[in-house]
């Protein structure tokens, strides 16, 4: 079944939305480093700036999904990007610690309105919800995986204020083609021919095991993504070798260079992860497919602790594989056990699980690394992950009377 052109413009809208928030999210560590030279200022001075940027990105989900379940979803996205955007521009004017946290501040609480109010609008209004959700998830990856490089190249070319000034003007584009752009939200929900998948209080029990698992592979995700451009830079050496014999390069940068592109190309193999996840979400059960996913990127993690070289980095690549590849399933599952009027809440209530408890791997990681390495940090990972399968499992379980579920929409009676 192909996209009708209703459903095409959705996703187009969607796609571009979610690029921007996850290279808004992502560019400013790279800029940062261009600010701490202009600015004089120290590295770790700059990078507290972000800290309430990454906060609100959270914290900000739950609010914007209840908005969304009461306002439209696409002008909720594009409120989303203007006023991003207008974040962006005011960083470019900032010249104090307080302004320059403000904006950014008002940079993350603006992103933080996408993922409930894209996902809400995808997994209502088009019919292979697993499929698309897996696009879209392939454009949000792809903000994630290019944000350093097109951040450092901008601040490098044209400096760190223009770059902003320039990330803001495709905010504010972004906004227009979104409210120029003619979308029906008729929801496709209630039209579906299936039968709900409970008439009774099994749905919230389900979803509250769900946001337990969400909760867990968070924090898992988050921690290893942290760990991954250092863990990298200390123990591989197979494209640092090799970049050293370019002139141009600084050669006290050549093992940092080398690490931030390693886990670039890393992250570029959960594009294929994407897809692979929405495919088999329109056509398996979602529930077996979301514990096989964790399941099958248990053992790469605990690799990830213990190899070097070539092998070390195929480990993060399929880790990440199955890692970005759950979450069309997990959105689907989410859809499923969720009426369609709480839709945007329950996405709300999923990203500030994702995001927001999972920033606290932040202070996990650095607790358990002390003089030993990355070896104890990605076991207690590993720990997390066999959690996540435990509870996987269990929601399994707990709902195995119920019809099997696979993506497509269908209402769900609350």
């Amino acid at each position: 079944m192909s996209y009708t052109s209703e459903e095409k413009r959705i996703l187009a809208v969607t796609s571009a939305a979610h690029f921007l928030t996850h290279l808004y999210e992502l560019a400013f560590p790279a800029i940062a480093l261009t600010l701490r030279d202009d600015l004089g200022w120290t590295l770790a001075d700059v990078l507290r700036l972000s800290f309430l940027m990454y906060l609100l990105f959270g914290l900000g989900a739950l609010p914007a999904g209840l908005l969304t379940d009461r306002w439209r979803a696409r002008w909720v996205l594009a409120a989303s990007a203007c006023s991003a955007g207008i974040g962006c521009a005011l960083v470019a004017l900032s010249r104090t610690q307080a302004q320059f946290t403000a904006a950014l501040a008002l940079v993350g609480l603006s992103i933080s309105a996408y993922h409930p109010a894209g996902m809400s609008l995808l997994s209502r209004c088009v019919r292979r919800r697993g499929g698309a959700l897996g696009l879209n998830g392939v454009f949000g990856n792809l903000g994630s995986a290019t944000a350093p490089f097109i951040g450092g190249l901008l601040a490098y070319a044209f400096g760190w204020r223009a770059a902003y000034a320039g990330l803001g003007g495709l905010g504010i584009a972004a906004a227009a083609l979104t409210l120029l752009l003619p979308i029906d939200e008729t929801s496709v929900e209630a039209a579906a021919a299936r039968p709900a998948v409970s008439r009774d209080g099994s749905n919230l029990e389900s979803f509250g095991i769900l946001c337990v698992a969400m909760m867990l592979a968070g924090l898992s995700y988050r921690g290893v993504s942290l760990l991954l451009p250092a863990t990298f830079e200390g123990r591989t050496t197979f494209l640092a070798a090799a970049l050293e014999h370019l002139r141009f390069l600084q050669e006290a940068k050549v093992r940092n260079l080398a690490a931030t592109a390693i886990a670039s190309g890393v992250y570029m193999v959960g594009v294929i992860g994407q897809i692979v996840g929405g495919h088999l979400a329109d056509r398996h059960d979602l529930r077996k497919l979301y514990l096989l996913f964790h399941a099958c990127s248990l053992p790469f993690v605990l690799a990830m602790g213990a190899l070097n070289e070539w092998a070390l980095a195929a480990s993060a690549a399929l880790y990440i594989f199955f890692g970005l590849g759950m979450q069309p399933i997990e959105n689907s599952l989410v859809a499923r056990y969720t009426p369609e009027r709480w839709r945007s809440t329950s996405y709300g209530v999923k990203f500030v699980l994702n995001f927001g408890v999972g920033s606290l791997a932040v202070y996990g990681v650095t607790a358990l690394q002390g003089d030993a390495g990355f070896q104890r940090v990605y076991l207690a990972l590993a720990g997390v992950v066999l959690l996540v399968c435990a509870t996987s499992a269990f929601l399994l379980q707990r709902s195995r009377g119920s019809p099997a579920l696979n993506a497509p929409a269908v209402e769900v009676l609350s």
